[in-house]
């Protein structure tokens, strides 16, 4: 939200567009760890494959 409120007071920007910007950055950043979270919960996944493959 401070995000809007920036966007909307110091770039001038209205308030719909500040409210824009604030909705699809949230949902980037949550996009963007929801991708981070699956690639290491893969890469956990291959190691451990390895790992029983070995013993």
């Amino acid at each position: 939200m401070a995000s809007a409120l920036i966007g909307f007071a110091v770039f001038d920007l209205s308030f719909w567009v500040a409210l824009l910007i604030y909705v699809v950055s949230g949902t980037a950043a949550t996009l963007f760890v929801a991708w981070r979270r699956f690639k290491c919960i893969e890469r956990h996944e291959m190691r451990a494959e390895r790992g029983s493959a070995v013993q």
